[in-house]
């Protein structure tokens, strides 16, 4: 009966199954729960304000930003994780029913292209990898998600297709040491739609 039980409990809702995962790995780090409970399911921990926008970024003009994430970029050697967290990620593309007005520039005003995530959580330009589903390769928080999604993970892709065939996965996210300046995006990426800003 138990196990019948775990088993509707983990199909039915498997978002408060993921938080409850995702509280249990914080508490085993001596980390605060990301997730508080409530009737209907569970809510994060922390304001969504404060997620979406980092202290940084609230606090601090974006040139004195800009100067202390210089600080951070490490042009030198491999980058070493500094945090791994186990979320929700999906993908998008460029269209304004799934982003908004300006679908070809990111929520840090770059330009789309191959390597963008969406995310709530982490300041723009800290860099992350996938790897159990992309192995090496990085990614760079530029653009942002819905309030509602506060700790998941959108992927931008070339077109729809991509997007759908890549569906919602359950993947182990790596933070690693190295947040980037809008200004290195700029000179170091090329735009996937040139001219479509």
């Amino acid at each position: 009966m138990a196990v019948v039980f775990s088993l509707v409990f983990n199909v039915g809702m498997p978002h408060i199954s993921l938080a409850a995962h995702e509280n249990y790995m914080a508490l085993s780090h001596g980390e605060k729960m990301p997730y508080e409970y409530s009737i209907l399911a569970p809510q994060p921990a922390v304001d969504s304000y404060n997620m979406i926008t980092s202290r940084e970024e609230r606090l601090i003009s974006q040139e004195s930003l800009n100067s202390k994430q210089e600080a951070f970029l490490s042009l030198e050697g491999e980058p070493s994780v500094v945090a791994e967290h186990w979320i929700t990620v999906t993908a998008y593309s460029s269209e304004s029913r799934q982003t908004d007005d300006t679908p070809f520039t990111t929520a840090w005003q770059t330009p789309v292209r191959d390597g963008v995530v969406a995310l709530n959580f982490l300041p723009k330009g800290t860099l992350i990898r996938f790897p159990d589903k992309y192995g090496d390769k990085i990614f760079i928080v530029e653009d942002r998600m819905n309030v509602r999604y506060p700790y998941r993970a959108d992927i931008w892709m070339y077109t729809r297709e991509e997007a759908k065939q890549f569906g919602i996965k359950y993947l182990r996210m790596e933070q690693l040491n190295v947040c980037v300046p809008r200004d290195y995006v700029f000179n170091h990426y090329e735009a996937a739609f040139p001219g479509l800003r």
